[in-house]
């Protein structure tokens, strides 16, 4: 590999597009991703002469993710000898990625993916790195609209690959170069590299696009398709940005947790732009490992016009439910009954709530409240208590009331979920109701003048 005169038009790019965007500056320590193909390696070697300008630390990472024997084992081979020639530091990591495919259920492509970047970023906390480069370029941004726009990921998709992740560690300084300069400057460089020949299938859905569907596009309709796909990705992105600012302000108002569940509160939903709407389902689909299609995403947002109860599957064990004043993000599963006998006072604990039963050293005036320890008069208590989970037809009188009411309109009151309130216990004395533990006490036990001892009952979650 003999050095020549340094490319002016790659090189002054790549300086150009990292200080535009801020990727790295003087005197960092750049992790560069190398599998040995041409776009990693003209990624190195621009790098390597922008160290001598700038400072820069490069060390060299390769994943050998075993899926092509030898010819995989020859990458890593000459990625090691890459090293030695520039002279950098290499850390190198074999990963079992068929096994991670078939371990998590995911595509080969997606495993391989995964463990790459785990990799990278633990390279960046064991090495304290600044960051790590990866060799991205406009074919593969124009290739991953492309994708996207056909599968309908929305404008995130269609904004192609960002040119920062993860907290801006992973960055991509080739990002604006097409694969013609890419070549270009290899040819100039006269640098030796390695050709994947699964890039040469046309199995894979990237792979269709890059050798079939571009050329075609770039013949009949734009010749200059990857620049214009690079130039609309820099808007999309920039159009991405300000609605996540929007989505930003808007969601407090609106999105909220309750114990894992997700509420949106319809009233604050409806006076967002439709658009906003199907923003904020899609980020409460993606807090949740929810796959956002439109389908989905639209089915939640019809909700704001739907009759109270009408839930819709979301996938991967969620469901939507339109409630009185908010939509309900949850996932519903058949709880356990439960039931248990108190002889004397004492604790009942498992895997959902620790309850407690004491006599009380004194009678305290507290007639009771929304809280997770009440009061209720001894002389009323009648053992052997049962602890046990809600059913239908039960009935108590809520305190401050004077007639009965069914626990199951009492829940929708306030406004308690079906998969909440089947974890709530209830203790019954005597045949009646006491406690809808952490909710309300039944009045017929209240703290009264005439009462002389007190048990208190208690409640948390474990």
């Amino acid at each position: 590999m003999t050095k020549k005169s340094r490319p002016p038009v790659l090189y002054e790019g790549v300086k150009h597009f990292v200080t535009m965007h801020g990727l790295f500056g003087r005197g960092s320590r750049v992790l560069t991703a190398v599998s040995g193909g041409i776009d990693s390696l003209v990624l190195l070697d621009l790098l390597v002469s922008l160290s001598s300008e700038w400072e820069l630390k490069v060390v060299i990472l390769h994943v050998n993710h075993q899926l092509r024997g030898r010819e995989s084992n020859g990458d890593e081979k000459f990625v090691g000898s890459l090293a030695k020639h520039y002279g950098l530091p290499i850390f190198t990591a074999r990963v079992e990625t068929k096994n991670e495919a078939a371990g998590t259920k995911l595509s080969i492509q997606e495993a391989a993916r995964n463990l790459r970047y785990a990799f990278f970023l633990a390279m960046m906390t064991e090495l304290d790195g600044d960051v790590v480069a990866t060799a991205h370029n406009a074919n593969d941004n124009a290739e991953t609209m492309l994708l996207n726009f056909v599968r309908g990921t929305g404008i995130d998709g269609i904004a192609g690959i960002p040119i920062q992740r993860n907290g801006a560690t992973i960055v991509r300084p080739l990002l604006f170069a097409t694969r013609q300069e890419i070549s270009a400057y290899a040819r100039e460089r006269t640098l030796k590299y390695r050709e994947d020949s699964s890039n040469l299938s046309d199995k894979y859905s990237r792979n269709f696009v890059r050798r079939k569907v571009i050329p075609l596009l770039e013949k009949r309709v734009n010749a200059s398709l990857v620049r214009s796909l690079s130039h609309s990705s820099a808007i999309f992105k920039e159009c991405a940005e300000y609605l996540r600012e929007q989505v930003k302000a808007a969601w407090p108002t609106i999105v909220s947790d309750e114990d894992g569940e997700i509420l949106l509160r319809k009233e604050g939903l409806r006076k967002q732009h439709p658009f906003i709407r199907q923003l904020i389902v899609h980020d409460v689909f993606l807090g949740k490992d929810i796959e956002p299609s439109a389908d989905r995403i639209g089915a939640v947002v019809s909700l704001l016009g739907s009759e109270k109860g009408i839930w819709v599957d979301c996938g991967n064990g969620w469901r939507a439910e339109n409630e009185s004043e908010c939509i309900r993000f949850s996932q519903p599963t058949v709880a356990a009954d439960f039931s248990y006998v108190l002889h004397e006072e004492g604790r009942i604990t498992n895997d959902l709530f620790s309850l407690s039963v004491k006599k009380s050293k004194n009678v305290p005036n507290k007639l009771g409240s929304h809280s997770s320890i009440e009061y209720v008069d001894a002389g009323k208590l009648r053992f052997p208590l049962y602890v046990r989970s809600w059913k239908a037809g039960d009935s108590f009188v809520p305190l401050g009331m004077k007639h009965r009411k069914k626990v199951s309109d009492f829940f929708v009151d306030l406004k308690i979920s079906r998969t909440k309130k089947m974890k709530i216990p209830i203790v019954e004395s005597g045949g009646n109701i006491v406690w809808v533990a952490g909710c309300r006490i039944d009045d017929r036990f209240k703290i009264t003048p005439a009462s002389t001892e007190a048990y208190k009952l208690s409640i948390r979650s474990t």
